[in-house]
């Protein structure tokens, strides 16, 4: 086997490919020193259940609070640097958000062509060309100038009502049932992951019922008053750039409310939990384009 690049540090062996390279990268990543590395390899052994991360939606929290207490507050320090490097760079990509448009849904996507016969998907994938043509056709017309973003948008939302309309003509009522399943099991799984996500949170965290019941009211709070900013824009009290100014204060002062619900600790833990995730995305996207698992 490949030789641990650790293996002067710690006898700690992970049993991934996915976890090893993860340690790697947050040695790196923080510069940690090698009594943080053991630390850090000895977590992951613990919580990281072989790389299967999909099936422990804990794993990060858990690694996240026990790295709180292991780190040193220059090792911390780096992590709330790299966190503001990130808001920074995503401030100058906020303008290109568009380009993304589309992508959230070849998931959907993927579902449906897993049920075609081998006669539907040549026209399933002309459906698709079609669609990929007449979006390359409105980018390069806003590029040009010769359309304005509300007027693509209009296009957009109109080629998207065709494309679904020729892909639902394709299936047949059975194909359409099959898929109507598939929908309600992966809702009930993202419902449940997503609980034990919320679970796992409260204890890392040590959140208490006050603690909880806080979060949620502020929640519902932000919630509404996103949704009164919203109906203002629909009935052209506010102009979107009003809206986008009102909807960032309200960020903020949400942000303040949680900053005074959360203690010192737990906001260390929230914050190293945030580059965790962000590092272990960074991870499992380097790995698909090198082709490895």
């Amino acid at each position: 086997g490949c030789e641990n690049p650790f293996a002067q540090n710690d006898e700690v062996q992970l049993d991934s490919t996915e976890l090893e390279m993860f340690s790697i990268d947050l040695v790196n990543d923080l510069n940690l020193s090698d009594k943080s590395a053991r630390n850090l390899r000895s977590a992951l052994g613990r919580h990281g259940r072989g790389g299967e991360r999909d099936r422990e939606p804990g794993f990060l929290w858990k690694l996240a609070a026990e790295l709180q207490q292991t780190l040193t507050e220059e090792e911390k320090n780096n992590i709330y640097a790299r966190l503001e490097e990130v808001k920074e760079k995503g401030k100058d990509r906020g303008k290109d958000a568009d380009k993304g448009r589309g992508k959230k849904d070849g998931g959907a996507l993927r579902v449906i062509y897993s049920v075609l016969t081998d006669d539907q998907k040549p026209q399933f994938d002309a459906i698709m060309e079609e669609f990929r043509t007449g979006m390359d056709a409105i980018f390069a017309s806003i590029k040009a100038g010769e359309m304005t973003r509300e007027e693509a948008k209009a296009e957009i939302e109109s080629m998207e009502e065709a494309m679904k309309a020729a892909i639902d003509a394709l299936l047949t009522d059975d194909q359409k049932a099959q898929l109507e399943q598939m929908r309600a099991d992966r809702k009930a799984e993202l419902k449940a992951y997503m609980e034990a996500v919320r679970q796992a949170k409260i204890e890392a965290l040590g959140l208490t019922d006050d603690q909880i019941a806080a979060i949620e009211t502020s929640r519902a709070e932000m919630k509404a008053a996103m949704e009164a900013i919203k109906a203002q824009v629909e009935s052209e009290d506010l102009t979107k750039e009003e809206a986008r100014e009102a909807a960032k204060a309200i960020f903020e002062a949400n942000k303040t409310a949680m900053d005074a619900i959360f203690t010192t600790t737990q906001i260390e833990i929230i914050k190293i939990h945030k580059y965790l995730e962000m590092r272990w995305r960074h991870n499992k996207e380097r790995g698909g384009k090198d082709g490895k698992r």
